[in-house]
C-alpha cells in the first residue's frame, strides 16, 4: 500500500509537471507568436514608408511651414488626408451617404493650415521642429507661438496615390489626438440633437470672449459647463481663459485637472511641466522641463526666449540678455525675441540701444509707433515722447 501510494504521488506530480510545461510551451508560443506577427507588421510598415527616404518627409514638412509663411495655407489644407481622420477607409465612404454627408458637412471645419494661419500674429511663429519615426511610421512636428501661449503640433504622415499626406494629428496643448475628437465631432453631427447644437452654441460663444480677451467671464462659463457636456477641446479653451486670467492659482489648479483627466499621456504630461515650471519661476525645474519637453518636439531656440524671461522676471536683467540675443541671431524674423529684448534693453536703461531694436522691429515687422506707444504705455512714457523716439517713425509719417 505504502509502495502503491509513493507510485501514485509521483505519477501525480510527473502528470502535473508535464502539463505545467506544456502549459508554457503554449502561452510562450502564443506570447512570441504574437510578437512575432507584431514584428513582422513593424517590418512591413517601416518597408512601406522607406520607400520614401527620411529627406522627402522632412521637405514636405518645409513645404507646409512656407505654406503659413507665404500666407498660403491652402496647400497645408489640401494635405490633410480627410476620411483618414475619422478613420474611414475608400469602401467604406463609396458604400455610406451618410459618412460622405457627415465628412462633407464637417470639411470647412478641419481645415488645419488655415485654422493654424488665423491664430498666428505673424506668419513666422510657426516653425518646424522635428522628424521623428515610430513604429516605422513618419512624423513631423511644429510649433505654434503666440503671446498667450506656445503649442507643440505632431502630425503623423501616410503615402495615398505615392503622395504624402497627412492623416492624424496630435496637440500638446489639448492632449487631443484629433482622429478621436473628429470621430466624436462626426457623430454629433449626425445625430443633430439639439442638446448637441446647443453644446456647440456654448463653446462658441467662449471663443467669441476669448477673441474678445474676457478670460475672466470665459473661464467662469467654462468650469460652468458639466462634464457629461464638455467638449474635447474644453481644457485647451480653459487653459487659454487661465493663462490670461492674471491669478496663477487658477492655472496651476487647470493644469492639475488636465494631468488628472489624461494621467497616461507623457506628451500632455511633459508639456504641462513646462508650463508649471515657468509659474512657478524656477530655473532648473524649466530646465529639466525644457530638456523633457525636447525628447518629442525637438531643438527649437524659443526655449532661451522662456529662460530670458525667467531671468528678467527675477530681476536677474544681464543674465537674461544673452537668450533674447541667440533666439533672434537663430530666429531673425521670430518677433517675440525683439519683444523681449526691447524691455530688457528698458529694464537695464540702455535706451540707444532699445531704440536701435525698435527701429529693427519697425523696419522688420511694419510696426507703427502707435503700437509701441500702446505696448509700452505708461511705465515707459518719458521714452515713448522723446525726441530720438519720435524721429524713428518721422520718415514714415
Amino acid at each position: 500500500m505504502n509502495n502503491s501510494g509513493k507510485q501514485s504521488s509521483k505519477r501525480f506530480w510527473r502528470n502535473m509537471i508535464t502539463i505545467i510545461a506544456v502549459g508554457i510551451v503554449l502561452v510562450a508560443t502564443v506570447y512570441f507568436g504574437k510578437k512575432y506577427k507584431a514584428s513582422q507588421k513593424t517590418v512591413e510598415i517601416t518597408a512601406f514608408y522607406n520607400q520614401l527616404s527620411d529627406d522627402d518627409y522632412i521637405d514636405f514638412a518645409k513645404k507646409l511651414e512656407k505654406s503659413i509663411h507665404t500666407k498660403n495655407p491652402e496647400v497645408f489644407d489640401n494635405s490633410v488626408d480627410i476620411a483618414s481622420l475619422f478613420g474611414f477607409s475608400k469602401r467604406e465612404l463609396a458604400q455610406s451617404f451618410k459618412k460622405r454627408k457627415g465628412i462633407e458637412f464637417l470639411q470647412p471645419y478641419l481645415k488645419i493650415g488655415s485654422s493654424i494661419s488665423s491664430q498666428l500674429l505673424y506668419p513666422n511663429d510657426f516653425k518646424y521642429t522635428n522628424f521623428y519615426k515610430e513604429d516605422g511610421i513618419p512624423h513631423i512636428v511644429f510649433r505654434l507661438y503666440r503671446p498667450d501661449f506656445i503649442n507643440f503640433i505632431d502630425f503623423t504622415l501616410d503615402i495615398k496615390k505615392d503622395k504624402i499626406v497627412i492623416d492624424n494629428m496630435y496637440d500638446f496643448y489639448s492632449g487631443i489626438l484629433f482622429s478621436e475628437m473628429a470621430f466624436d465631432l462626426y457623430n454629433k453631427t449626425i445625430n443633430l440633437r439639439q442638446s448637441n447644437i446647443a453644446n456647440m452654441d456654448i463653446y462658441q460663444s467662449i471663443k467669441n470672449q476669448l477673441f474678445l480677451g474676457l478670460y475672466e467671464e470665459a473661464y467662469n462659463s467654462l468650469v460652468a459647463i458639466p462634464n457629461a457636456e464638455r467638449s474635447p477641446f474644453h481644457y485647451q479653451f480653459l487653459l487659454i481663459a487661465a493663462s490670461n486670467c492674471d491669478d496663477d492659482e487658477k492655472l496651476i489648479q487647470v493644469i492639475s485637472d488636465m494631468k488628472a483627466h489624461k494621467p497616461n499621456d507623457k506628451r500632455l504630461d511633459t508639456y504641462l511641466n513646462f508650463h508649471e515650471s515657468l509659474i512657478h519661476g524656477d530655473l532648473d525645474k524649466l530646465n529639466t522641463a525644457i530638456d523633457n519637453l525636447k525628447k518629442y518636439v525637438g531643438e527649437d531656440t524659443i526655449f532661451d526666449q522662456y529662460r530670458g524671461i525667467l531671468f528678467n522676471l527675477q530681476s536677474e536683467f544681464e543674465k537674461a540678455g544673452p537668450f533674447f540675443d541667440r533666439v533672434i541671431t537663430e530666429n531673425p524674423n521670430f518677433f517675440g525675441g525683439y519683444y523681449y529684448k526691447l524691455y530688457n534693453m528698458l529694464l537695464r536703461d540702455k535706451e540707444n540701444e532699445a531704440l536701435s531694436v525698435i527701429a529693427e522691429m519697425k523696419e522688420r515687422f511694419s510696426i507703427s509707433k502707435e503700437d509701441f506707444v500702446f505696448d509700452l504705455q505708461e511705465e515707459y512714457k518719458e521714452f515713448t515722447n522723446s525726441e530720438a523716439f519720435q524721429n524713428i517713425f518721422k520718415s514714415a509719417e
